[in-house]
């Protein structure tokens, strides 16, 4: 099909070829026609079917089969195509064979059709003709540009880029168009659509010609049904107006409106529709009737506080049984007031009806206000009162946050309960109650807990492929330990991954539960086992550049092994990290009761990308809300790569920044593999120019990096690198910077060690980062360099309570050695120490005030989030504290040189980290300035 044709006309052109292929096969005496239960030959997925070389009637003596063959869209189909037909020569001809193989082929998902051509006569030779599987590359709107290309690919759901292709598909899309179309009042609309197939990959280009026709014109509206309210009132709530575009959306979009309107009325049950829709062809115009039952009005009316009634409106919208809406009002109404501090709230209410009217009444008794900051237990004997708060995540005091909320310490009994429950406790019970102890109000809880349930025998009965031992490593039910029954299903779930994860199928898990003792219970896992299945074959398809090499070393299984199920996902994300493949797809095929074959279906994404972008930058980090005050200037990048080069999963990037303060190119070749070891390569080569606050440089430089992930979350990266430095400009005078016209060279190998185990890289809320580097710069290859460096990095990321999270960072940073002025250690802005601005905390030079850096860096960052709305969960406030200093030497060092900044900010989570505006003061700053410093950028401190 290299050509295209309308959808409906190729439907009939394939229907006949089935039809005439038909009475060809029913003319033939052997047998021919589709596997037992395989796909039909008339879907429009294609189909399984059998064509006949030789009409001469099967004889009596046993066929064989001396050769097999594959094609695959008329061409060869390659080594691992041909692995797929579990038949081969010297097999004894039978069709039962042919249909299974037919049928394991078509469960691959990878071909629409299949079909086998059988020739000769004692000695038969089979040829199987596949159809591979086509998908959708481009999706192609033409015609009338009514509607925008977005609106109307929002609405095709049988057909989407990159998904599978058949004719039936294109029909149905061509239907959501239309019918997307209808919704937007083009009624009359004719879609034609064809596609066109790629020569040479399973690909195709879809069109779809829109002709939209034109839109009725509203003659009139009516509205039917309603007398309370004025007919102008309810026509000013429409967006779909007399002399407008009938417009089905909008329309409906209206009827959402008034159904507001008439909520707001104190109708929230109305029904307002549709009733008629006339169309008038003699002149294009359509007459609407909408139909209003507004049904009876409901007041509420909350008494005692300043309530809206907005809270518990929405429980009467529907029709609820009056009793639990009663309730479920009352509920709302005394979380709502517990949280403002209420906790002795009290509400009655009643319901009283007229014609037409129901009046909801709540009668409220807010009682004294308080603010609760801690609370107590009483009857503990399995928690500790630190675990218990742990455990509910309930922190210290704090009078500054506003203690705790009223409504969540009236939800804390069930919590507890439940918490209980999980360690063995189904009959613990908690009450809440209130006293005043030292004039503060505290919440106290009691806790029966009652008795405890413990597991006294666990046993695996049906289990002969693995022992108990490894069983029970594979549960969380253990003998002595708590008896919770949902933990039975959780297990149940573990022990059938388990048998997965060993290469067995099949395996069916039920638990059983036994009391034996007072509190005591027997714990059985009836397990019918599975057969243990070993792969026969790995078939790969559908890399057209990626090497076959590049592809098996992903491989984390092999032909021959267990079915290890753990394994197979692992080649999936394995192959996945590559970042080469749009999709991969991993399936496993039967081929006998103990054997199956590997389909590693995979399909290449875009190789190259070209990006461009433009900014405006300041010279130092903004200070000010106006940022137009902060010396804005432009900023360009431009990237370029080039992926999977060679076929081996490498990547080539050229990338540019430029800027009136900094200019940069870097040239980047990354690589999975180094010399066919699994070791994460990158070399680099770089030209830049930076300005700095005491200095500006030029820079060349290359680098060779190896990134080495070992252990539980921890990365190595060493890196070897060259670089020449020349200062173009330099405000301080420091001995070891003053040949600033020279280039310098170093020539240093590094070290790092990084373990991140932070729930979030970019928005953390919890967890711990790690990293220490280690830098040796040694006088080789002509260079000057001869230091060491060493910096250490801690983060902490706490939540606390309520909301609240605190976080920590530590860092520290040694050198020794002749260390220029770009290599020393600097500190200062929003990302290290917020007193002080970018770069200048630490040692100045005599004359020019400018910061000179140091051998030795000590950072301390504290800081603390919490809410400021509760509707707004990406926006919080924070209080900060920071510490430290550089110093120009090492023997400078000392804790009381130590300098103290203190401030708060705002932050607004984004996907990229929060975007921040923090005020600090310097609590030590330099003679003549005691104002604090504003820093707005986006990220979090590291």
């Amino acid at each position: 099909m290299n050509g295209g044709g309308s959808a409906s006309m190729r439907k009939c052109a394939s229907g006949f070829k089935v039809f005439i292929l038909a009475l060809i096969l029913a003319a033939v005496p052997a047998y021919s026609g589709n596997p037992a239960g395989g796909p039909d030959a008339s879907t429009a997925d294609g189909a399984p079917g059998f064509a006949r070389g030789s009409t001469s009637a099967a004889k009596a003596r046993p066929l064989t089969i001396v050769g097999v063959s594959v094609k695959v869209d008329d061409g060869p189909g390659g080594q691992d195509i041909e692995n797929l037909v579990s038949i081969a020569a010297g097999d004894a001809y039978s069709s039962k064979k042919i249909d299974v193989a037919i049928k394991q082929i078509y469960q691959t998902g990878l071909f629409s059709d299949v079909r086998v051509l059988k020739e000769g006569e004692s000695e038969v030779r089979l040829t199987f003709l596949l159809t591979r599987r086509l998908l959708t590359r481009n999706l192609t709107i033409a015609g009338d540009k009514v509607l925008s290309r977005k609106k109307l690919t929002e609405n095709l759901y049988a057909l989407r880029q990159d998904g599978v292709f058949t004719e039936d598909k294109l029909l149905r899309a061509a239907a959501e168009l239309k019918e997307a179309l209808k919704k937007e009042g083009f009624l009359s609309s004719v879609i034609q659509a064809h596609y066109e197939r790629d020569p040479i990959q399973p690909l195709v280009d879809v069109i779809f010609d829109v002709s939209a026709g034109r839109r009725q014109i509203i003659r009139s509206i009516d509205i039917d049904g309603d007398a309370s309210v004025q007919v102008s009132a309810v026509k000013a709530k429409l967006e779909s107006r007399e002399g407008r575009p009938f417009v089905p959306s909008t329309l409906e979009a209206d009827i959402g409106r008034l159904k507001e309107f008439y909520g707001v009325l104190g109708y929230p049950r109305a029904e307002i529709s549709l009733e008629s829709q006339t169309l008038h062809e003699e002149d294009g115009t359509v007459t609407l009737v909408l139909k209003v039952v507004p049904h009876e009005r409901i007041r509420i009316l909350i008494k005692g506080a300043k309530i809206a009634d907005s809270l518990v409106r929405p429980i009467w919208e529907e029709r609820v049984f009056e009793e639990w809406g009663l309730l479920q009002s009352e509920s709302r109404i005394l979380t709502f007031l517990r949280n403002q501090g209420y906790v002795f709230a009290t509400v009655r209410s009643s319901i009283e009806k007229d014609a037409g009217e129901i009046r909801i009444v709540h009668d409220v008794n807010s009682g004294r206000k308080y603010t609760i900051y801690e609370v107590n237990f009483e009857g503990l004997r399995f928690f500790t009162p630190a675990a218990i708060k742990r455990e509910l995540g309930l922190g210290l005091n704090l009078p500054l946050f506003g203690g705790i909320a009223g409504g969540r310490l009236f939800e804390m009994p069930a919590r507890i309960e439940k918490l209980y429950e999980a360690r063995g406790f189904p009959e613990t019970q908690v009450d809440l109650n209130f006293k005043m102890i030292d004039n503060e109000m505290r919440a106290i809880y009691h806790i029966e807990e009652g008795p405890q349930l413990t597991i006294g025998r666990l046993s695996f009965d049906g289990a002969s492929l693995f022992g108990a031992v490894a069983l029970r490593e594979a549960v969380v039910s253990v003998e002595g330990r708590p008896f919770f029954r949902p933990d039975m299903q959780k297990d149940i779930e573990r022990l059938e991954t388990y048998y997965l994860n060993q290469g067995v199928r099949g395996t069916n898990v039920t638990a059983a539960a036994e009391q034996t003792e007072a509190h005591q219970y027997s714990v059985v896992f009836g397990i019918a086992e599975g057969r243990r299945v070993k792969i026969e074959r790995i078939v790969l398809t559908g890399n057209k550049v990626t090497r076959r090499s590049t592809i098996e070393r992903e491989l984390k299984i092999r032909q021959g092994d267990w079915a290890y199920a753990d394994r197979i996902l692992e080649t999936r994300r394995s192959l996945e990290k590559l970042g080469i493949f749009a999709e991969v797809r991993i399936e496993e095929i039967p081929i006998s009761t103990d054997a199956v074959n590997l389909i590693v279906n995979l399909r290449e994404g875009v190789r190259d990308y070209i990006s461009l972008g433009v900014g405006l930058e300041t010279k130092t980090e903004p200070q000010s809300f106006e940022i137009w005050a902060n010396g804005l200037r432009p900023r360009g990048t431009a990237e370029f790569i080039l992926g999977n080069m060679f076929g081996r999963a490498s990547q080539l990037s050229f990338v540019t920044q430029f800027s009136l303060m900094e200019t940069r190119a870097v040239v980047s070749w990354e690589n999975r593999y180094l010399f066919g070891l699994p070791l994460q390569t990158a070399a680099n080569a770089w030209l830049e120019r930076e300005e700095r606050v005491s200095y500006g440089y030029d820079q060349r430089g290359v680098s060779f990096s190896a990134i080495k992930p070992f252990g539980r979350d921890w990365v190595s990266l060493s890196t070897l690198r060259w670089a020449s430095t020349t200062l173009y400009f330099l405000d301080v005078a420091e001995s070891q910077v003053d040949r600033q016209h020279f280039p310098f060279s170093v020539t240093s190998v590094s070290e790092s060690l990084i373990l991140d185990r932070r729930d979030d890289s970019f928005n953390p809320e919890r967890g711990y980062f790690f990293s220490v580097v280690a830098e040796w710069a040694y006088p080789l290859f002509k260079s000057e360099s001869d230091f060491l460096k060493a910096f250490f990095k801690y983060q902490r990321f706490i939540p606390v309570a309520g909301g609240l999270n605190f976080s920590a960072t530590a860092r520290v940073g040694l050198g020794r050695g002749n260390i220029p002025i770009h290599e020393r250690f600097f500190a200062g802005g929003s990302s290290s120490f917020r007193g002080e601005p970018y770069d200048e905390l630490g040692t100045k030079d005599v004359v020019s005030q400018k910061p000179i850096g140091g051998k030795a860096l000590v950072l301390l960052n504290f800081e603390l989030h919490f809410p400021l709305f509760p509707a707004m969960s990406n926006l919080s406030g924070a209080v900060f504290y920071d510490k430290g200093n550089v110093f120009a030497a090492r023997k400078d060092f000392s804790l009381s040189k130590l300098e103290d900044a203190l401030g708060f900010g705002i932050r607004y989570r984004t996907p990229i980290g929060p975007l921040r505006i923090d005020l600090g003061w310097n609590l030590h700053p330099p003679a003549g300035r005691n104002q604090p410093i504003i820093f707005i950028t986006i990220g979090n401190v590291f």
